[in-house]
């Protein structure tokens, strides 16, 4: 239960031939034979306690957070709009009131880049509406039935004049023929009918409509003043016409993820075949290129050193092409693929062993997945958990987000003055304070407390996606184990080795999975907050000094590193704990210095396998797009023929990177436990190598014969 505690160390003894450190002893001593060993051990305890009671008592946090946001949030903040006043159109008191009407357009002409993208930034009087405008008026010739006044304005009863109304704020100079976009009224005159009902006003009333600023009406305005609504509106109509795209054609995505599978199992399946073959013709191929290359730019350097007319000296210049023309060019080119291909030459015939071991390791890979087919179908599970506490963290997050105060500030000549005004007094109040000044709803406003329970939400849900992952390759890791462990790969294999191995890692090891992925969860929390700084530090204009954009830089950087190492060494100690069963710090160390020890080894593999996952990732998705392109380019039924093309390319990615994640799980245990075994046996019959005969024949070792066996 300790965590990195001595007393979990095996007792084990230096092999100098599997060492790779110049000094005895240095990254930790080599496991001895263990007859009684034959993978995943079956006594084991639980490990980790504490860390697992923590990791409980945070998902009560996490439920007891989605309680309290589910009581103080209002997800209808963000479908319907709010007034001036701070109401809620289309709830409560006005629930047939859904649509958002603007006083003036004009006053919503955005003053800086930001507004633009903001539809609260309209600092016009704002009211909740049944319908929007139908026609187009101007209160000089309108009657009383065509205004539209604050609500305490009661036009069948009320004394004063029209012009009265609409100086004093209470009812809209004019009105234009509008639809509702976000339950927001936007305009839709536009052209010569716009054009002819100003002329037509302009001639009966003998004046101009201009908003309180003056600023004249006319169709360039009006497009400034409903940018923000247009830009919402063009997202609506393409997000309609995307979704009847992909109805159209949803059974066509599902074959397609369906071929996916098929050719994902088919390629992996093959590699056990053809993995050495494409990794050494890559390695000739770059070579032959490299050494065309070196070739190639040393003849032109001649050629232009022959030719009195050609550039004598390197200069610099904008014009790319001159370059060519220049000895110099090609003489640097020359040397550096020289360079390249005389340390590629060298790191092959000093690697070329390894590299074949990295080839082999990949084959026993496919072997193990092959012999264990329901593997490949394991990752539904994690992902299936992982899409509940996605939708789970964005509902949460939704309400969290609602939970929110309106904020109110005086407005003064169509600008918010950032003064705070009282909402809650009486009516005449939102109208008009003092004759120029107004009270109105700007914002709704986050407190402190808020804030942290979305840090406290968001570490939970980092914190529980990296423990899925987790337990999805610990699960894998234990099968693939008992698979290469077994002496006879055909009867030695224990029953349902996937599903005993989930089983164990329930059991013993949840506490070691929650700690591995608190590590992870809480350097994400610190990548996220380094996001977030720079967004702040660089939001609406503002410009950074150059010393603090370069430490935020770097911190980035070196954060990054920091993860993807410790997603590195947590895979390695997920194996060692599903083989093992020490807790999670006795692991990660036993692992680490197992790694160090072959840190060549380990390298070469790691490259290798990157590489052809990576090849066969992208040949999968590159035609699965290529194949859905011919396919729907000539699709008259759709909007957007590109719509299924690029669902089915990304979703290919997504299920190759699946399923060729069950495979580099299967190379890692394979490989993990493969230096093992160079550790604890020698080939003698009392310590016979479990790897294949070709692996054997590889590193120059076999299994010696008993005596009954000759």
């Amino acid at each position: 239960m300790g965590c990195c505690g001595k007393n979990e160390q095996e007792p084990i003894e230096l092999i100098a031939e599997n060492g790779t450190a110049n000094q005895p002893g240095k990254y930790g001593k080599t496991k001895t034979h263990d007859p009684s060993f034959n993978g995943p051990i079956k006594n084991r305890s639980c490990t980790d306690i504490i860390c697992c009671l923590i990791f409980v008592l945070y998902i009560v946090g996490m439920l007891i957070v989605g309680f309290l946001a589910f009581s103080w949030g209002s997800p209808t903040k963000l479908l319907y709009p709010t007034d001036s006043r701070g109401n809620l159109c289309g709830v409560g008191t006005f629930a047939d009131r859904k649509n958002l009407f603007y006083f003036d357009l004009l006053e919503c002409i955005p003053s800086s880049l930001s507004d633009i993208y903001s539809i609260t930034s309209c600092k016009t009087t704002q009211i909740c509406v049944k319908d929007c405008p139908s026609q187009n008026t101007f209160y000089l010739t309108a009657d009383k039935s065509n205004l539209y006044c604050q609500y305490e304005v009661n036009l069948n009863t009320t004394s004063k004049s029209i012009s009265q109304l609409v100086n004093e704020g209470s009812c809209a100079k004019y009105t234009l023929q509008s639809e509702a976009l976000a339950y927001r009224c936007i305009p839709t005159v536009v052209g010569n009918t716009l054009t002819e009902f100003l002329s037509s006003q302009s001639t009966k009333t003998n004046q101009n409509i201009t908003s309180s600023n003056g600023k004249p009406l006319n169709e360039e305005n009006l497009k400034w003043g409903t940018i923000a609504q247009s830009i919402l509106l063009n997202l609506q109509n393409i997000g309609h016409r995307v979704i009847s795209d992909i109805q159209i054609s949803w059974y066509w995505i599902l074959a397609a993820f369906g071929i996916t599978m098929a050719v994902s199992l088919i390629y992996i399946f093959i590699m056990r075949w053809f993995a050495g073959l494409i990794v050494w013709l890559t390695i000739y191929l770059v070579l032959t290129i490299t050494g065309y290359a070196t070739y190639y730019s040393f003849t032109e350097y001649k050629r232009l050193a022959a030719n009195d007319t050609s550039s004598i000296t390197f200069v610099f210049t904008t014009n790319l092409s001159s370059y060519k023309n220049m000895k110099s060019t090609w003489l640097v080119i020359g040397c550096i693929c020289a360079f390249v291909l005389l340390v590629l030459i060298l790191l092959l015939l000093a690697l070329r062993k390894r590299i074949s071991i990295a080839v082999q390791l990949i084959k026993e890979g496919s072997r193990s997945l092959t012999a264990m087919t329901s593997t490949l179908f394991f990752p539904i599970i994690p992902w299936f958990l992982q899409l509940i506490l996605f939708a789970w963290f964005v509902v949460v997050l939704i309400y969290l987000s609602t939970s929110t105060s309106a904020k109110y500030e005086q407005v003064k000549n169509s600008s918010f003055t950032g003064i705070a005004c009282d909402a809650m007094g009486a009516a005449k109040q939102f109208i008009d304070i003092n004759n120029t000044t107004s009270c109105s709803f700007v914002i709704y406003n986050t407190n402190d407390n808020i804030l942290r329970l979305q840090v406290f939400h968001l570490l939970g849900w980092f914190w529980l996606m990296n423990f899925i992952i987790a337990f999805g390759q610990c699960s894998l890791a234990g099968a693939f184990a008992s698979w290469y462990w077994a002496w006879d790969k055909n009867k030695d294999i224990p029953s349902l080795p996937l599903l005993m191995s989930v089983g164990r890692t329930l059991r013993y090891h949840t506490g070691s999975l929650a700690f591995g992925s608190l590590i992870i969860a809480i350097v994400q929390l610190i990548r996220a907050a380094l996001e977030y700084i720079e967004y702040k530090l660089t939001g609406q204009g503002a410009q950074p000094s150059p010393v603090t954009k370069f430490l935020l830089k770097c911190l980035k950087c070196c954060f990054w590193c920091l993860e993807k190492f410790l997603k590195f060494l947590n895979k390695n100690a997920y194996i060692e704990i599903a083989v093992y069963g020490k807790n999670f710090c006795v692991s990660a160390k036993n692992a680490f210095m197992l790694l160090m020890r072959n840190i060549l080894r380990v390298a070469v593999l790691d490259k290798v396998t990157d590489f052809l996952l990576f090849i066969g990732k992208l040949s999968i998705t590159a035609g699965m797009g290529i194949a859905s392109f011919y396919f729907f380019h000539k699709e008259k039924n759709m909007n957007y023929y590109f719509t299924p093309i690029v669902i089915i390319t990304v979703g290919a990615w997504v299920v190759s990177t699946a399923f060729f994640g069950v495979y580099e799980m299967a190379i890692n245990t394979i490989f993990l436990c493969f230096l093992e075994d160079c550790e604890r046996h020698d080939g003698s019959p009392d310590k016979p190598y479990y790897m294949s005969k070709k692996l054997m024949k590889i590193l120059n070792k076999k299994n010696k014969k008993t005596i009954d066996e000759k």
